[in-house]
């Protein structure tokens, strides 16, 4: 237990360190002429978006907490350093690779391994969920006020459909145990033994167990993490009108839907690119223009918008390195 503990320790180090790496190579590609700009220009719009930003966090960890909370004592301010941590974690390196594990580390300190992983997977579907909902609804709304080359419809009408079949077959392999049914897949393709298979099903038992429960409504525990979840996203989705207000853009009825569903889409391919770099200019600078907006409207836009990760990216790293000091010193 001591020795996997120290190895949590280390790696959350090591991830710090590179989170640090990363922020500076963000900011610096950023500037601070144009850093200080954005902020001046969106003056106390600025300050809404970072206490709305901060609210998000706090409800994200309120549920995580709220899922690992029903089976083992836990100290809120710890499941918060966590999310604070992984989320910088996640905005700073590319596909949101290490933010999740980072998550699971600093938990698993203080709670049983299988509840800390448990419940940040819990968390990512819930998440999921909620932002497939939003683009389901609202990607063919924003369709509907608009008049786009045939294909384009079809090609998004085809997107959502997609989207759809994921989440019903996530859904599916959730109830049947989601790490066990992945295990067994690995097992039929030969990639790991058949003894080793049945071992690690063993081992990862409580955690498909913790996972069923994500679609009990009668666990109270659970209804409150999504229900914490949501009023998350809600959040979010305020510190996105919030930014449109900073960044001086008219607000209309398709910008606002687009910007709440196909904004979420932008959102996770530029996670694919490290720091997101280009790929949330140039997607915005278009989207703007199909809606009728000034396309250059969503360069100043993705510049706020990236300010803000700077500040909320900064937030989660002073928070891990306190976290990871008390750690050392406790030890």
């Amino acid at each position: 237990m001591g020795g996997r503990f120290r190895a949590s320790r280390v790696f959350n180090v090591v991830v710090l360190v590179v989170g640090a790496v990363a922020f500076g190579v963000l900011f610096r590609s950023t500037g601070w002429a144009a850093t200080k700009h954005a902020i001046v220009s969106a003056g106390w719009w600025f300050v809404a978006i970072g206490a709305i930003d901060l609210a998000s966090v706090c409800c994200d960890s309120a549920g995580i907490y709220s899922f690992i909370r029903p089976k083992t004592e836990v100290a809120y301010a710890r499941v918060f350093a966590a999310q604070a941590s992984g989320l910088a974690i996640n905005r700073l390196t590319p596909g949101n690779s290490l933010g999740e594990p980072t998550k699971m580390t600093m938990l698993a300190g203080h709670v049983p391994e299988s509840l800390a992983v448990a419940g940040v997977v819990m968390f990512n579907i819930a998440q999921y969920y909620i932002a497939f909902a939003a683009i389901v609804l609202g990607v063919p709304a924003t369709l509907l006020m608009l008049d786009l080359p045939p294909r384009a419809e079809v090609a998004v009408w085809i997107a959502t459909a997609v989207i759809i079949v994921i989440a019903i077959g996530a859904a599916i392999v959730i109830k049947r145990g989601a790490v066990a049914t992945l295990i067994a897949s690995l097992a039929r393709m030969r990639i790991i033994s058949a003894s080793r298979a049945a071992t690690w099903t063993a081992r990862i038992a409580e955690i498909d167990d913790q996972l069923k429960t994500l679609g009990d409504v009668h666990s109270a525990g659970t209804t409150r993490g999504v229900a914490y979840i949501f009023l998350s996203r809600c959040l979010n989705w305020a510190g996105t009108i919030a930014v449109l207000l900073a960044s001086h853009i008219p607000l209309t009825v398709p910008l606002v839907i687009a910007m709440m569903s196909a904004g979420i889409l932008l959102t996770w391919l530029s996670s694919v690119i490290p720091l997101g770099l280009g790929i949330a200019d140039g997607g915005n600078y278009a989207l703007y223009g199909l809606l009728g907006a000034s396309p250059a409207a969503g360069l100043v836009f993705s510049m706020v918008n990236r300010v803000r990760t700077i500040v909320l990216a900064a937030l989660g790293l002073a928070v891990m390195a306190i976290a990871n000091a008390l750690t050392r010193r406790r030890a």
